[in-house]
């Protein structure tokens, strides 16, 4: 596998009253014409994360922004509620030709920085806004899972909702001070709201790495391929895959795709997300500081 970087799409600046363009999240309008809108989070003055989107055109290899909406496009949650310090959406489903986004939730900490809880909405009526469908969380810490889970990539396969998702381990000290740790999780459901969880990572961390998230999946030919972040210092996307989507073989040698030398992506890659258009296969991803440098474009041009 090997992918071909275009360049960083897009990237805030000075002159924004927003930081940060993190979790992009493609969902293509108009295939046939290369009409794509997505998804990303900003960061106003006081970290607060919050959903945005953009419309793009993507022909050939040219990408163009038509719009930038940069507001955001939900209700800051309840005072007390799983999603009061943020929200970042990671994976949309269309639900009879209607968007549903599924995000998680920022809640700051005492003992560790934050905890992260895994919530749903819906496309409102105007077709821009997203609507919650509860105030509580659809999946979140339980007696067997007692850490976070968070970064929910769903598909719909096998008349079933498939998830895959950052699942918690106990926290970690580095250089004095907590740090999370995680795998990848999966679990299936019949309505994409309640979740039956397995016990085993779909996809664990190696001796140099103590956190995978951000996964996100296709299926092709009956095998689930996966790209996600994982890091130990710093970010790196990693690829791995699975004759059953619940247990991944990680690949990360394969995935084609690292930093650049001196560049907005030159200490870290993350963020992945993969799909499809026009018979072309791309990649949006994020670069440097967790997406303060914005987020950029590859195009895969080796199986």
């Amino acid at each position: 596998m090997k992918w071909e970087k275009i360049g960083r799409l897009y990237c805030p600046s000075k002159e924004d009253k927003y930081t940060h363009a993190m979790f992009p999240v493609v969902d293509i309008t108009d295939g046939n014409k290369g009409l794509v809108r997505i998804y990303y989070t900003h960061r106003d003055k006081t970290n607060y994360g919050f959903p945005t989107y953009m419309d793009a055109s993507l022909l050939d290899g040219k990408f163009s922004i038509i719009y930038n909406h940069h507001e955001p496009i939900i209700e800051k949650a309840s005072m007390g509620n799983f999603d009061d310090s943020g929200v970042n959406v990671t994976s949309i489903v269309k639900i009879n030709g209607k968007r549903r986004f599924y995000y998680y939730g920022w809640n700051l900490g005492v003992t560790v920085p934050f905890r992260n809880s895994i919530g749903v909405a819906e496309e409102a009526e105007d077709g821009i806004t997203m609507k919650r469908l509860y105030n509580g969380p659809i999946m979140d810490r339980s007696r067997k899972f007692p850490n976070l889970c968070s970064t929910p990539y769903v598909i719909r396969d096998d008349n079933q909702f498939k998830v895959w998702f950052a699942s918690g381990e106990p926290w970690i000290w580095i250089d004095g001070k907590p740090a999370v740790a995680c795998h990848v999780g999966y679990a299936e459901s019949e309505n994409g709201l309640d979740w039956r969880r397995q016990n085993d990572p779909a996809v664990g961390h190696r001796s140099d790495d103590h956190v995978v998230t951000t996964p996100c999946v296709l299926k092709e030919k009956g095998v689930y391929k996966m790209w996600y972040s994982y890091r130990g210092r710093k970010y790196r996307i990693g690829y791995a895959e699975s004759s059953n989507g619940r247990t991944f073989t990680r690949m990360d040698e394969k995935v084609g795709i690292d930093v650049s030398e001196d560049d907005w992506d030159s200490d870290m890659v993350c963020y992945p997300c993969v799909f499809d258009l026009r018979g072309v296969r791309y990649m949006i991803y994020c670069g440097n500081e967790y997406g303060k440098t914005g987020f950029g474009l590859a195009v895969l041009v080796e199986e």
